[in-house]
């Protein structure tokens, strides 16, 4: 592991000093119970449309705007945020092969860089080890996005294998797994979206786009039967962001609603969404979930029981990739 503001590659420090100069000051206010965190690029690159100014934006439980933090040593989107057990919320920037941490008061910590890989979120195991996954696998490059993903060090179009990596805190690899992946619409995502189920012994995910709903045994190193399967191009079968709330039930984001599943798979219920492109989800509270439209902007606080939206805000189009609520330990 190393320190990541360079990203691992080289820096005209002239250059990195006025793109930071350039940031609007941060406003980030320290974390408070029930605050909901947006990974929400501001995208300024004509060339590259998933490319701009790296920020997380804080917001209360009603979405109510409270600050943002303008993220160093990043180049694009912000993937997975999650909370460690400490309060430090950690995110990625695949592109830049970035781990972001910010403090619970508030102020972004020293980047790093456990692999030249584009890891999409990191998990923290109870033994105290971190389980990162790899969000690309194969040669394809998005299309028909304008951006593109940088090839992994010694290839000249290799982008990534859709593993899943666990290191020691301190960077030391221990193991690394081999999940199957499916690749959605592009043919390259692998790990793009995951949670753990309670005990941790298994990690349910997809590949963005795909109609997979896989599960990967983490106890036993195996890969385990699809909690379910969808026609391919169907696009009502469209699997993104998922989450897990305090009773065990998997919420998937499938673009026009959510679905509630068992950890068996069966399906419990839908909650219908307006339009299309519902795609990051946090269900970790006892009564709601928060869910962004990658196409609109839009943040909604949804009503678990009736199925209402109780609060909503905009954000901006195409720059949301990641959500997460502080719901500290009491």
């Amino acid at each position: 592991m190393t320190s990541a503001e360079d990203n691992g590659f080289p820096v005209d420090p002239t250059a990195l000093r006025a793109r930071h100069d350039q940031r609007p000051a941060s406003t980030l206010k320290p974390f408070a119970p029930g605050d909901v965190l947006v990974g929400a690029t501001l995208l300024n690159n004509p060339q590259d449309d998933h490319a701009g100014h790296g920020r997380i934006i804080q917001f209360d439980a009603d979405l109510n705007e409270k600050g943002v933090l303008w993220l160093t040593g990043t180049t694009h989107l912000i993937y997975g945020l999650s909370f460690a057990p400490d309060g430090i919320l950690w995110a990625q920037d695949p592109w830049a092969w970035t781990t972001v941490r910010v403090s619970p008061e508030g102020q972004q910590l020293l980047n790093l860089q456990f692999d030249h890989r584009a890891f999409s979120k990191v998990h923290f195991i109870a033994d105290g080890t971190l389980l990162f996954t790899e969000m690309l696998n194969g040669d394809h490059q998005p299309e028909p996005l304008t951006t593109r993903h940088r090839p992994l060090p010694g290839h000249r179009t290799h982008l990534g294998d859709g593993d899943l990596w666990r290191y020691t805190p301190d960077g030391e690899l221990i193991e690394m797994l081999e999940p199957e992946v499916h690749g959605g619409m592009s043919g390259s995502m692998a790990v793009t979206h995951s949670v753990l189920s309670p005990d941790q012994s298994r990690l349910f995910y997809v590949s963005e786009t795909g109609p997979r709903l896989m599960q990967f045994d983490l106890a036993n190193g195996c890969q385990l039967p699809d909690l379910r399967s969808g026609t391919e191009g169907d696009r009502t079968m469209m699997h993104f962001d998922l989450s897990m709330t305090p009773d065990g039930v998997l919420m998937v984001c499938m673009g026009n609603r959510i679905d509630a599943l068992t950890q068996d798979g069966v399906w419990l219920r839908s909650y219908p969404l307006p339009g299309f492109g519902w795609s990051i989800i946090d269900a970790r509270g006892s009564d709601h979930a928060y869910v962004g439209n990658w196409f609109s902007g839009e943040i909604l606080k949804l009503d678990l029981e009736s199925g209402g939206i109780v609060a909503r805000t905009m954000v901006a189009e195409k720059c949301m990739a990641g959500i997460a609520r502080y719901l500290p330990a009491s």
